[in-house]
């Protein structure tokens, strides 16, 4: 049985950039393209270092990659950013929220899509040019409320991008 890849596995193949980043940058790729190939994602965050990958990490990229496709594709509102664990001090993970919708918009834009964006996805996308400019200092209870509701939008958000660019032209939201 696969163990559900987590953040610090991620964090140590893609040791140059913010694992969050990483991550978002593949689900603004997927959500404008879900052709979009592995190959695709590696040359966006290694550049021609991509050929140098270890095995091992090609396979927990891969994993990472395959998981992130069927979670997008299957509309059934599982898809979870990957993001430190909860123990983690709130300031790490703020600051990963804000890498991860700055990888969001990078990944949106690589392909293309930023010029074409229905209103809703345009109202999303503003919401996480935001989030990506989130204070990491606050701290308290409040702090981890606020954190958690903007996981949680940040979270159906991407669905809801995915879901309206999926859909046919002219195809009506319900």
């Amino acid at each position: 049985m696969n163990h559900e890849l987590t953040y610090g596995e991620i964090q140590t193949v893609v040791s140059d950039q913010p694992a969050a980043e990483a991550h978002g940058v593949l689900a603004g790729l997927l959500c404008v393209d879900g052709e979009t190939t592995f190959d695709a994602w590696l040359d966006h965050l290694f550049g021609a270092a991509a050929e140098h990958l270890e095995p091992w990490e090609r396979g927990l990229l891969g994993r990472l990659f395959e998981d992130t496709r069927e979670q997008l594709n299957d509309f059934g509102f599982g898809f979870q950013p990957l993001l430190p664990d909860d123990d983690q001090p709130l300031n790490e993970r703020a600051n990963a929220l804000a890498d991860w919708c700055r990888g969001f918009l990078l990944g949106f834009g690589y392909a293309g899509q930023e010029s074409q964006t229905p209103g809703a996805c345009a109202e999303i996308l503003r919401d996480f040019a935001e989030i990506s400019r989130l204070d990491p200092d606050a701290s308290g209870e409040a702090a981890e409320v606020a954190y958690a509701e903007l996981t949680e939008y940040v979270r159906v958000g991407v669905q809801l991008v995915r879901g309206e660019l999926a859909r046919p032209a002219g195809t009506p939201l319900h």
